[in-house]
């Protein structure tokens, strides 16, 4: 299960900014997932649970949020985003071997819980 060294490493990288932050405890983090990179976003879910005890994570939600895959249409020269994995052209029906997005995984944010006002801060990392 390759999700829970991804899972360690996003905690690695979400403890970094929290610290250069001085934050003492994150509430949440949201991920872009490309429908493409491979991700099985329970799996990632499941590693990040395990992977976040005894950190400034320890009590944070993993959020995903998914991102299209968007192909180049050559027939048409625009962008065109794919609903199902047949890489043709909705619109032309010809191939579309370029693929813009939909591969990728980004740390988007993290929020953090204000103990005291139990108001939230968000932070791009």
């Amino acid at each position: 299960m390759h999700e829970l060294s991804i899972a360690n490493n996003i905690i690695s990288e979400v403890e970094a900014a929290a610290r250069a932050n001085n934050v003492q405890s994150v509430a949440s983090v949201t991920l872009s997932i490309g429908r493409l990179c491979g991700i099985v976003p329970g799996a990632l879910q499941f590693g990040f649970e395990i992977a976040r005890e005894g950190t400034v994570l320890s009590s944070a939600k993993l959020l995903i949020e998914e991102e299209s895959v968007v192909v180049w249409c050559p027939d048409g020269d625009h962008s065109v985003e794919l609903m199902d994995m047949v890489f043709r052209c909705p619109v032309h029906g010809c191939q579309t071997p370029e693929i813009l997005s939909g591969k990728g995984m980004e740390i988007l944010r993290f929020e953090v819980a204000d103990s005291c006002s139990n108001s939230q801060e968000t932070i791009a990392s």
